[in-house]
């Protein structure tokens, strides 16, 4: 489950952060990404990432599901875009 006090900060910063480090091979997306100033990102690593923004620690993939079912639509609730690939 995605804590709910992630924000729109959080996942600014975890993009920040994946510009300036990349994505490891395992963490790239699968069906869908996520859109954010014409650049393309996979949301369950953003999702990852901005959690240590807010709590403190990385989430592991299997924290939470990915795309439709939990990813897509906490990301589109905090005014981001996700596409499939």
């Amino acid at each position: 489950m995605i804590p709910i006090n992630i924000t729109s900060s959080h996942i600014i910063s975890a993009i920040t952060a994946i510009n300036r480090d990349g994505v490891p091979a395992r963490r790239n997306s699968k069906r869908y990404d996520l859109l954010y100033d014409g650049r393309r990102y996979p949301p369950k690593y953003v999702v990852s990432i901005a959690n240590r923004y807010a709590n403190g620690i990385e989430l592991s993939s299997y924290d939470f599901s990915g795309g439709r079912g939990e990813t897509n639509p906490f990301l589109r609730k905090r005014g981001f875009q996700t596409i499939p690939k």
